[in-house]
């Protein structure tokens, strides 16, 4: 009997949508999400909105939940808005039910950006509404300026469980963001800005399950080829457990 190895494991990506009132309305998706999948790997599927996610779930082997130039309802997670916001209900339910489908069966999940702070509030966590207004001293997270350059340093104190291809230590990273994870016992923190925000995190009780709040698709920073290469090896390692037996 000879075991199935995959060439490149398949990774789900999650775009957004233009306006939904626009005559032709697109899903749309930066290509350098789908350009590091390829370049370390994985093969990526965009992932068109559905109402049941299960047929999604039985065919990736990997799930990357991108970010996006909105916020999170504060209704998920028992908070009113502080501040006017803008949500995304039907992208926000869409990738709430593959990360919570994800997490349930295994399948190894990055979260970037807005998905990491989505990622938190599945697994039961708070965010921060807005850094400027609720973190005293916080840094820039959210400058002006292209997104392909650094703007300030994140620290890993410690080896990440997940993230075995990243070495403690400190790095520059590109930032895009005004809102942020509050701490909580459901993940660990393995990242964190010198004005504290919470940068990466990974589930305590579940298998590769990763936020990053920065964007590593850009290549802006040493850690992040690093958590490109961990997140496609996780997915390797799964789709083989879930490949079937070739016989003969």
């Amino acid at each position: 009997m000879l075991m199935k190895t995959p060439s490149r494991p398949r990774i789900g990506i999650t775009p957004d949508l233009n306006d939904l009132d626009a005559p032709e309305t697109e899903y749309v998706v930066r290509r350098n999400y789908a350009d590091a999948l390829l370049r370390h790997g994985g093969l990526p599927l965009i992932l068109p909105y559905v109402d049941d996610v299960t047929p999604y779930l039985e065919t990736i082997d990997g799930l990357l939940v991108t970010g996006g130039m909105f916020d999170i309802d504060p209704a998920l997670y028992g908070q009113g808005a502080s501040l006017s916001c803008v949500t995304k209900p039907l992208r926000t339910a869409f990738e709430k039910a593959l990360i919570e489908g994800a997490l349930g069966l295994g399948i190894p999940l990055l979260g970037i950006c807005n998905g990491m702070q989505l990622l938190a509030v599945c697994l039961g966590g708070q965010l921060v509404q807005d850094i400027p207004s609720q973190v005293p001293g916080a840094l820039e997270h959210k400058p002006d300026q292209p997104a392909f350059r650094a703007q300030h340093e994140i620290t890993i104190a410690c080896q990440p469980r997940c993230l075995r291809a990243v070495a403690p230590g400190r790095y520059w990273v590109n930032s895009v963001h005004h809102q942020a994870v509050q701490p909580s016992t459901a993940y660990r923190p393995i990242a964190v800005a010198c004005d504290g925000v919470i940068e990466a995190i990974e589930a305590v009780d579940h298998g590769f399950a990763v936020g990053v709040q920065w964007h590593p698709e850009y290549a802006a920073g040493e850690a992040d080829a690093p958590i490109w290469r961990s997140f496609i090896d996780a997915a390797t390692e799964f789709c083989l457990t879930r490949s079937p037996v070739l016989h003969g």
